[in-house]
């Protein structure tokens, strides 16, 4: 698979079961949430503004997200915008622009798509290392992992299975 098959591959609407475990309080909590991924194109303007004078662009997404968190919490809304930049030699790993949100710069990361066909992003904000590993166990299951590595050295783990959701 090649990454412009995969970003494409990402775009839907998706239902999200989310489990983030803090491994120094062992603390685990359980999240739902809808995701809807479209496609940016590197002509869209969101693109453009996003990676700047960045050559090689693969164009992204835009992901939206409406979480259903438990344990009491208040719901989380929000979106951002993911642009690709490959590399010139080799387009399966690359940069990436990640929006920063309200009032916030945007971040530079590192993409790689592995030879099976996971891709995983890399991006640090703050002293924060965060490493996501993405891949499909089927076109409709997507699977994703996340470590966030804290300034203090701590971790946490997140597992995600996604489902998209299909007209009927």
């Amino acid at each position: 698979m090649e990454i412009k098959e995969f970003i494409n591959l990402c775009a839907g609407q998706w239902f999200s079961q989310r489990t983030s475990y803090r491994l120094a309080s062992r603390n685990i909590e359980n999240h739902k949430s809808e995701i809807t991924i479209d496609l940016l194109t590197p002509d869209r303007p969101e693109a453009i503004d996003l990676r700047g004078d960045g050559e090689n662009c693969l164009g992204g997404w835009k992901a939206t997200w409406n979480n259903s968190v438990d344990w009491g919490q208040p719901k989380q809304t929000g979106s951002t915008l993911v642009v690709f930049l490959a590399d010139a030699e080799d387009a399966s790993s690359g940069s990436i622009v990640k929006s920063g949100g309200p009032g916030k710069p945007s971040l530079v990361g590192r993409y790689r798509l592995r030879s099976d066909e996971a891709l995983t992003l890399t991006i640090e904000d703050e002293g924060r290392v965060f490493e996501e590993r993405l891949w499909f166990a089927s076109p409709n299951l997507r699977l994703r992992t996340s470590i966030i590595q804290n300034p203090d050295k701590t971790r946490n783990t997140v597992f995600y299975s996604e489902i998209r959701k299909m007209s009927a």
